[in-house]
């Protein structure tokens, strides 16, 4: 490969050369920002508690995939692999069967043409989407027939495995970008053009799934004009937040700095993983806390003293004790 990027003047090679960026990554994010878009169109959120997922093949790509569905919270995560062991993901139920075990939401991650004219016919009811990485995940037009008569909807894999073509355009635009930018930025920017681009097709399609290969192409761009890629720096700026701090942990701790900061015109950010400010898995809940004077050191007295006063500014402040 590193034959064909010299002997081409490094301008027709793509392949991911000397980036963190992983294009299996990219690969998944490009169905996760499916996953995503599909379901806020169809149902008007991006909630996935109420739905169950088969994850059907558990390389890089699928694993990943699962992995994230189980982190954005579904309601269950199935997953199914040749290798069973591959199928082994904390937080997933490991199935023996993808064909015939009942999900809402069919993730092929695996072989082409294994939706079958049977397996279509055959499936579980109750399933609603076909989103996933595998290319040409039908057997034949007749098994996607049925699904489309079946009322599943389905997002052509030119979207939702669209995530290493996404990340090549980069490479391809800007390799010194490609080459040094954060990968989690790369994969954010994939997951949002997914997202957007799924949900435009399932709205352009009326929610019907037999219209879908109809409407692709209109929003699917033309080879015309600048590469994709190009869009990637904007989206950075426009998704980037400028702050003088960072505040990692919102505890007592933390809102007590930002607090502080804020009067001192000091701008800042504030991340909690949490649920809430001050989440029940902060160091000063429980119910042996108490506040003291009474210290060793004496720094830490006059501290605590000082502390009383500033508490005094805040329920003046918010009227609240």
């Amino acid at each position: 490969m590193d034959h064909l990027v010299e002997a081409t003047g490094e301008k027709f090679v793509l392949a991911g050369r000397n980036s963190r960026v992983d294009t299996n990554v990219a690969t998944a994010s490009s169905v996760i920002g499916s996953v995503l878009g599909v379901v806020e169109a169809m149902e008007g959120t991006r909630d996935l508690s109420s739905l169950t997922f088969t994850v059907q093949g558990c390389g890089k790509v699928g694993s990943t995939v699962a992995k994230e569905l189980v982190r954005l919270g579904a309601k269950k995560v199935q997953t199914c692999d040749l290798f069973a062991a591959a199928a082994e993901i904390q937080g997933c139920d490991r199935i023996d069967d993808w064909t015939s075990t009942p999900c809402d939401f069919l993730v092929p991650c695996a072989n082409s043409l294994a939706i079958t004219e049977e397996v279509a016919t055959n499936f579980p009811e109750g399933i609603r989407y076909c989103v996933g990485a595998t290319n040409s995940p039908f057997a034949n037009d007749k098994a996607k027939e049925i699904f489309d008569k079946r009322g599943i909807m389905h997002i052509p894999e030119s979207i939702s495995s669209a995530g290493a073509i996404l990340a090549d355009s980069v490479e391809w635009y800007d390799i010194d970008l490609y080459q040094t930018v954060e990968p989690s930025l790369l994969y954010g920017w994939i997951r949002n053009i997914s997202a957007a681009k799924a949900s435009d097709l399932a709205d352009h399609a009326e929610q019907k799934p037999h219209k879908v290969d109809s409407r692709l192409r209109n929003v699917v761009p033309s080879r015309e004009g600048v590469p994709v890629g190009s869009d990637f720096p904007d989206w950075i700026d426009d998704n980037t937040i400028h702050t003088d701090t960072v505040i990692v942990g919102g505890g007592l701790a933390g809102t007590a700095t930002a607090f502080s900061l804020s009067q001192k015109g000091v701008t800042s950010v504030l991340l909690e993983k949490g649920s809430s400010l001050a989440p029940p898995t902060a160091s000063s809940n429980g119910d042996s806390r108490m506040y003291r004077k009474m210290y060793s050191s004496e720094f830490f007295s006059k501290m605590q003293a000082k502390a009383l006063d500033r508490w005094e500014e805040v329920e003046k402040l918010t009227g609240e004790k």
